[in-house]
């Protein structure tokens, strides 16, 4: 039988598609229910949190984020203000005003609590982030430490405009706290999956999304190799452009839309994409989208690739930028070999990355967090598996380990 799930979230989109796709996968997993705004009526948000669990419950587990649990403005309105620039909706905005009560109310519950990060920005977060996570949450859903490089460890950090913001709290919450992190990744839907051939693809290269010192590199190297690689659409700098000027105040869905249909296509287009994790070496969505779409992947890669699944040769082709001229050169000589290598990823991608695949391990976590037999979860050359149970000296109330 399913466990059951309690998800407590705002009912709005994100224009990173991971934030869309996890509802389908916790419906997939388990039984699942949802409460909050835009998921509920204004009415039964009135009611309470409580109210609503005596009357849908009882849970085996309940779960949210960090946009309901740690947001953090000097008014509603301030709040109001940020959620409608970067995600979209129709329901009353006025409802964001029951969040504070909420979240009291989600950290004040006796069952477990399970708080899923797979749409933070990990490495800016702060002590009093952490601190704030940590109290609100008995176990957690995020990169994992096989993903999470100290700042030491990164060498080209100081080439990033962001650098200077970089922490290393996340790195070392995962690690001390590693019984309580289920370690998971970003994921994709069937939609986005193409089984056009490498070889017939009209365009050879892209490079999407050249905010990062190495795609600048990797586009430079190879218009210096006379080949023009897709890039991000104009659209999008427009976009970015309207709400710098205030003149787009309000996300609209239908912009997200088209900003990820376009960005789909161009990727479809190409036989080859190259694509990296910044300095940071994150493993941020376009390692999956990439395979996906049914490009070859062409990276640097991030921290914990081959526990991800990814291996050189087999499933993509790691490069550093300034070496593409070389890599076209191999890849297009031989593209019947890199249809084949194309296809492991987009394999892997199924197999490991997909919202079935994902809807499985969040099952998994979601199931053994239930029977109070949860000790943290890893990846291990592209499998996810849970950590053995460890023996302590105590083991709290709520179902987690003190």
């Amino acid at each position: 039988m399913k466990a059951r799930l309690l998800h407590i979230d705002v009912n709005a989109t994100f224009i990173n598609p991971t934030r869309n796709l996890l509802p389908v996968a916790l419906t997939q997993g388990c039984e699942t229910r949802f409460f909050g705004p835009g998921y509920v009526t204004t009415e039964v948000l009135a009611r309470g949190l409580a109210a609503f669990i005596a009357a849908e419950g009882p849970f085996d587990v309940i779960s949210s984020n960090s946009l309901v649990l740690v947001a953090e403005k000097p008014t509603l309105s301030a709040y109001i203000k940020a959620i409608r620039k970067a995600y979209a909706f129709s329901w009353d905005e006025n409802d964001l005003a029951y969040l504070a009560i909420i979240a009291a109310d989600f950290i004040a519950q006796p069952i477990p609590r399970l708080v899923i990060l797979l749409e933070n920005d990990f490495y800016n977060w702060t002590g009093r982030d952490i601190e704030r996570i940590s109290q609100a949450g008995d176990f957690f859903i995020g990169f994992g430490e096989e993903f999470c490089p100290f700042l030491k460890d990164m060498p080209f950090l100081s080439r990033e405009r962001f650098a200077a913001s970089a922490t290393d709290h996340w790195a070392e919450f995962c690690r001390s706290q590693r019984h309580r992190v289920g370690s998971l990744l970003h994921f994709v839907a069937d939609t986005e999956l193409d089984v056009t051939p490498v070889s017939v693809r009209p365009e050879a290269w892209s490079v999407m999304g050249v905010q990062y010192h190495s795609r600048q590199v990797a586009r430079d190297t190879l218009i210096a190799n006379g080949i023009q690689p897709v890039i991000d659409t104009r659209l999008r700098k427009f976009v970015s452009l309207l709400k710098k000027l205030r003149l787009l105040g309000r996300e609209k869905r239908f912009i997200q839309t088209l900003l990820n249909g376009d960005f789909a296509r161009r990727l479809r287009a190409c036989r080859y994409s190259y694509t990296c994790g910044s300095a940071l070496d994150m493993p941020i969505r376009k390692f999956f989208e990439i395979p996906a779409s049914g490009a070859l992947l062409v990276c640097r890669p991030f921290h914990g690739f081959g526990a991800a699944g990814f291996a050189d040769g087999v499933n993509c082709v790691v490069s550093e930028p300034d070496a593409l001229g070389a890599v076209h050169q191999r890849v297009s000589e031989a593209r019947h070999i890199y249809d084949a290598v194309a296809a492991a990823g987009q394999q892997l991608m199924i197999e490991q990355h997909s919202i079935a695949a994902r809807a499985r391990h969040f099952a998994v976590i979601i199931e053994a967090i239930a029977e109070r037999r949860f000790f943290g979860s890893f990846w291990d050359a592209g499998e996810h598996r849970l950590r053995p149970m460890q023996v302590r000296s105590l083991v709290d109330g709520r179902g987690g380990v003190a």
